[in-house]
């Protein structure tokens, strides 16, 4: 058992004087009803503005009676994820045992699958729904937006999907964190959003000046092929080397063909006819074969070769078998149920099988463990049938060197263009100061947003910030099942609807422009819903809730409750302290970490 350290409170007694003032000429109100707050404190910013809403919270009348916090590590999972439904067969309050809200994050893909969340068959200890939400026409959107591939379809059930949870408030989304790039002036052809998960065109990228990017990387090289892939900066490399059938659109983001040209798919939505572009080639001139991409999987479905992706492939293909060779340039593949996202299972980077399959034969499995163009294996495993093919690999040096492939421009879906760069690197540069540093010399064109950057470090002649929203959002999770916020059992109404007038006075209370804009330095963006607007369906016609005191307010007068400002001098304690009381507090409270894995 272990104790909650301070570090939360001294980081929350660093907070922006011009921060606990927000609202300073808003009136306080005697408290209609009491709430705990639980928060991991692993973030300063959320540390920051985690005080800031407990300190708006009294101005619509509701009180704050503890706030516990602490790290990741030690956080009270047996609250959340793991409670024990012994005592109660559902969460209940904080002083239950249970909680009331936490804010908490979440990361997402592009396409947005929130199942196990807020659907009624996830509801804990099923699945991650430990908001205990349930909401029979949310659930019914859910299923029909995960039984078709129809992208309409799709994005139409998204659409209720976000107007039910922002209605509904099981998650009140406090802001979507962005990411900062640096750029040397003039660089085109880059999608950030694309960057920063590994999904770009590097074709289309070019420094007009010198046909020449170099691209700073916060981290080394080490993984030497597609099927031991895991890392973010290795993928970099490889995202440029290895061709696939789909890659996201770089403008929608939804799935294209990239070396398809298309395909169909059978009437129970299992099988995927694809047809290979006639056209596509390695960078030796050899055609890409289904046979290439059939083995491709093969390999992946091998527990030898130890594929980083070997769970994921075993689910939705039930053996070799599912991936069938039609003919040369015509590949099969049968899913064992309906895959919303199939491009996405379908999106491999590709081997080609007249090299891998007789070093395997030979050398056997030791040569997934080689380093690109040495040992046994060479140049074999990375056999570029992307846009560019590797030059140099630098072990000790972690710098991978990339020149076009000279066949890309055979590709029906390139449109008969060759990469517009002639050379294109992606290196370990230790530090943000030696990146930002090699930018402003010239000795570097990108500088990845994983070196935590900030706007302040962007101001010299020639360089610039590039920022791109994050797939993640932060929130306040609320217990539905609190007999006040949750079902609105004890309000004076004693309804759910008047639950829900309160969970949108809260909602109104947040300032989240101001925690972007002085909290998070402008990186982020007010929150909405829980789907990020990066993602593919995002419903751009709903706004967030705006900071309005009198507007939560007449949200909880709609509750039925009656505020009562209070106009003495107030009893209720400084932040001051309240941060002392909550050190004495919460160095008495102890839990174990059940193995729920951060988000």
């Amino acid at each position: 058992m272990k104790r909650v350290g301070l570090v939360f409170i001294l980081s929350l007694m660093l907070l922006n004087s011009s921060l606990c003032a927000i609202g300073a000429d808003e009136p306080q109100y005697e408290p209609l009803f009491l709430i705990n707050l639980l928060s991991p404190n692993t973030s300063a910013a959320r540390n920051q503005w985690t005080l800031l809403i407990e300190n708006q919270l009294p101005k619509i009348g509701i009180g704050v009676e503890f706030h516990e916090s602490t790290g990741w590590g030690w956080f009270p999972t047996g609250r959340l994820w793991d409670y024990p439904l012994i005592d109660y067969d559902y969460i209940p309050t904080y002083n239950e045992g249970g909680y009331d809200v936490v804010f908490v994050g979440w990361s997402w893909d592009y396409d947005w699958d929130p199942t196990g969340l807020y659907d009624i068959p996830s509801l804990v200890p099923n699945g991650d729904n430990f908001y205990q939400y349930q909401n029979p026409d949310y659930d019914d959107k859910l299923f029909r937006y995960l039984s078709t591939h129809n992208q309409t379809l799709q994005n139409e059930m998204l659409y209720e999907m976000q107007n039910i949870l922002y209605e509904d408030l099981p998650s009140i989304t406090l802001i979507y964190p962005k990411s900062l790039f640096g750029f040397k002036e003039g660089i085109v052809g880059v999608n950030t959003l694309l960057l920063s998960t590994s999904g770009f065109h590097s074709e289309k990228w070019d420094d007009p000046a010198d046909h020449v990017i170099r691209f700073a990387m916060a981290a080394d090289l080490r993984e030497w092929n597609p099927f031991g892939l895991e890392s973010y900066y290795d993928s970099l490399w490889m995202q440029s080397v290895y061709g696939s059938l789909f890659r996201r659109n770089q403008i929608s983001r939804e799935w294209e063909a990239y070396l398809a040209t298309d395909y169909e798919i059978s009437s129970d939505g299992l099988n995927f006819t694809v047809n290979i572009d006639p056209n596509a080639k390695f960078s030796d001139g050899s055609p890409v074969l289904a046979e290439d991409i059939a083995y491709t999987y093969e390999l992946h479905l091998t527990p030898a070769v130890g594929s980083s992706r070997y769970s994921k492939v075993n689910t939705w293909f039930a053996n070799n078998n599912s991936i069938q060779v039609v003919d040369p340039h015509t590949i099969n593949f049968n899913f064992t149920a309906l895959h919303p996202f199939a491009p996405d299972m379908m999106s491999f980077e590709i081997i080609d099988k007249s090299e891998i399959e007789p070093l395997i034969t030979t050398y056997d499995y030791s040569i997934f463990i080689e380093a690109p163009l040495t040992g046994n294996v060479q140049d074999s495993l990375v056999k570029s049938c992307g846009p560019f093919m590797l030059d140099t690999f630098g072990v000790v040096n972690s710098t991978a060197k990339m020149i076009p492939n000279p066949y890309w421009d055979d590709n029906i879906v390139s449109g008969a263009n060759q990469p517009l760069l002639d050379e294109l690197y992606f290196e370990f540069v230790s530090g943000a100061l030696t990146a930002i540093a090699g930018l402003i010399a010239g000795n570097i064109d990108i500088v990845d947003s994983q070196y935590y950057l900030s706007f302040e470090d962007f101001d010299t002649v020639g360089i610039e910030a590039r920022t791109v929203i994050d797939l993640a959002h932060q929130e306040i999770a609320i217990n539905m099942r609190h007999p006040v916020i949750g079902t609105g059992e004890l309000t004076p109404l004693g309804t759910e609807e008047a639950a829900k007038n309160i969970r949108k006075a809260i909602s109104h209370a947040i300032p989240r422009q101001i925690i972007v804009d002085e909290i998070l330095d402008g990186l982020g963006s007010p929150g909405i819903t829980p789907m990020p607007p990066v993602c593919v369906g995002f419903n751009d016609a709903i706004q967030p809730y705006e900071y309005n005191l009198t507007l939560a307010r007449k949200y909880m007068e709609h509750a039925d409750y009656e505020l009562i400002e209070i106009t003495t001098t107030p009893t209720t304690t400084t932040n001051f302290t309240i941060l002392l009381i909550m050190i004495v507090g919460l160095t008495t409270v102890t839990f174990v970490r059940k193995g729920k894995r951060k988000r």
